[in-house]
């Protein structure tokens, strides 16, 4: 499980970069000039397209160099290649989000996954090689993109590549490009453990480490989902007065924190029974991991709101500021904390490094500042309960 883990990590990171920080522009942009969605979709699909087949030409290349000696990890990797193209197979699911569909995308996404974990216990059952493994989450991946195509257009969508506009992609190109390097910084310090792990302790402690992540990673859809649904409000709010949108604002973070704690709580009490339950008693050291990694949800949660509040105000480069500190730190502290408590050291790592990089950011940064206060009184949402409720 940990060598399957450590070339998910590579994907992964690669990923993150082909996904060029396009979300939230596009969601915006659907939004303000619904007339021209077709093209900015089929732009934005043009962009990922070069950046996603450069990403996969690296893939192979690794591959094909990492062979001789590592021959299983390069299978894997070539198996798992062709996932760096999803991102560009997706953007259908940021259209079907902006229209206030959002329970239709999820629920497309969740039927692939549910089709993958059929496919996974299968394997299981009969015993099939870690490649077998890796297939299947691309079998998944392309079902989920294939399912999210096929509702996209049942309402609606229409954005075949000639409706791809040269200048849409170079103005996308520039609007993005912070944006793109924050989402490569954000992957970089919710994968970098795996691959410090497998560097500093070795496979087996990858494998604990991921059993518990993913009990953590499964929600990260959740809090874009939860942004995409309240974009609208928070557009029309806009054009309001100062305090409308303040207070906008602020009742979307207390929701993301809200829901955050909901998961959090549960799951940190529950750690040691979810893991033996899932993976057996083999895989004890696993809940000590899930017990700290799971707090991070309540900082991407309350990220992804902020996160959504920089790209409409046009300051993409502190969210590049925030997300290379936020990595930047979660390598320096792994490296420190790993080696003297493994995966509970790299979970502790990340927990900190995304409390940085999505919140205590802020402070350094005068116009930010207001924010990060509305994320702090959002912390505070056990004590305020009452007020949050009623303003919900």
């Amino acid at each position: 499980m940990g060598t399957l883990s450590v070339a998910l990590a590579l994907i992964t990171l690669l990923s993150g970069w082909v996904q060029f920080g396009l979300d939230g522009v596009l969601s915006r942009d659907v939004l303000l000039d619904p007339e021209r969605a077709s093209e900015r979709i089929a732009s934005a699909a043009v962009l990922r397209s070069i950046v996603g087949v450069a990403a996969w030409g690296l893939v192979l290349s690794i591959a094909w160099a990492t062979a001789p000696r590592h021959g299983t990890e390069a299978l894997l990797l070539w198996v798992l290649s062709p996932l760096v193209l999803l991102p560009s197979l997706m953007l259908p699911d940021i259209w079907l989000r902006a229209r206030l569909h959002g329970r239709t995308a999820a629920a497309a996404q969740l039927m692939a996954a549910a089709f993958g974990a059929v496919l996974r216990v299968t394997f299981v059952a009969v015993d099939a090689p870690l490649s077998a493994f890796a297939a299947a989450t691309v079998i998944e991946g392309l079902a989920a993109a294939w399912l999210v195509h096929l509702l996209a257009r049942r309402e609606g969508l229409r954005a075949p590549w000639r409706h791809a506009r040269r200048a849409t992609v170079l103005q996308l190109a520039r609007e993005c490009w912070p944006l793109a390097l924050s989402g490569v910084a954000v992957v970089v310090y919710m994968k970098i453990d795996e691959l410090m792990l497998r560097l500093l302790l070795g496979p087996a402690e990858v494998g604990w480490y991921t059993a518990a992540t993913r009990f953590t990673e499964i929600w990260f859809f959740l809090p874009a989902a939860i942004a995409s649904s309240l974009l609208p409000r928070l557009i029309e709010a806009r054009g309001s007065s100062a305090d409308e949108s303040r207070r906008e604002w602020q009742r979307s973070y207390d929701l993301q924190a809200s829901t955050a704690y909901a998961i959090a709580l549960p799951l940190s009490l529950a750690a040691p029974w979810l893991i033996t339950l899932a993976y057996g008693p083999d895989f004890g050291p696993s809940a000590p991991v899930m017990v700290v990694h799971v707090w991070s949800l309540v900082f991407v949660f309350l990220g992804a709101a902020r996160g959504q509040w920089l790209v409409q105000q046009g300051h993409g480069l502190f969210y590049l500021f925030a997300t290379l500190t936020g990595a930047g730190l979660n390598i320096g502290l792994n490296f420190v904390t790993i080696p003297r408590w493994g995966g509970v050291g790299a979970a502790l790592s990340t927990l900190v490094s995304f409390a940085v990089g999505a919140w205590l950011s802020g402070y350094a940064y005068r116009p930010i500042r207001a924010t990060a206060s509305q994320q702090s009184l959002a912390l505070a949402v056990p004590f305020r309960i009452r007020e949050v409720v009623r303003s919900l």
